[in-house]
């Protein structure tokens, strides 16, 4: 099953990134089978995994932007901040038994469709406006 499927629509044109991004919907989406599956014992090894590579990501999104001067590179990393908080946050309620699959994903999927939509393609548009070549 799928929660989110990947297109050109998300894609903010580093190749770099856009395949992060198109790994993380990977591991959302196979969150997703694990939810769907009542398999919890999986979903609890899943979050751990996703806030990893979650962070993974970030850091490399915020080298990019140290490296080319992003005038909103703080706005952004206090996005990252608080994703991680709250994924940690239901890691934390789903170790204490609380069943989070469906509002985790939930809120991943509403996450990165707004992070990707509104704080991605403003780097994106950025970079090509100064015409800065991100490798």
């Amino acid at each position: 099953m799928v929660l989110i499927k990947w297109s050109s629509g998300l894609s903010v044109g580093i190749k770099k990134i856009d395949s992060q991004h198109e790994y993380f919907v990977r591991l959302i989406n196979s969150t997703y089978d694990s939810v769907e599956n009542n398999d919890n014992y999986k979903v609890l090894k899943e979050i751990p995994e996703l806030i990893n590579y979650a962070r993974t990501h970030f850091a490399a999104e915020e080298e990019v932007f140290e490296k080319y001067n992003y005038p909103f590179t703080t706005e952004h990393k206090k996005e990252h901040v608080k994703l991680t908080e709250k994924a940690i946050s239901f890691y934390d309620r789903a170790q204490k038994g609380e069943n989070i699959g469906e509002e985790f994903l939930e809120y991943l999927k509403d996450w990165l469709e707004n992070h990707l939509k509104t704080h991605d393609f403003k780097y994106a548009k950025y970079f090509k406006e100064n015409k800065i070549k991100v490798e």
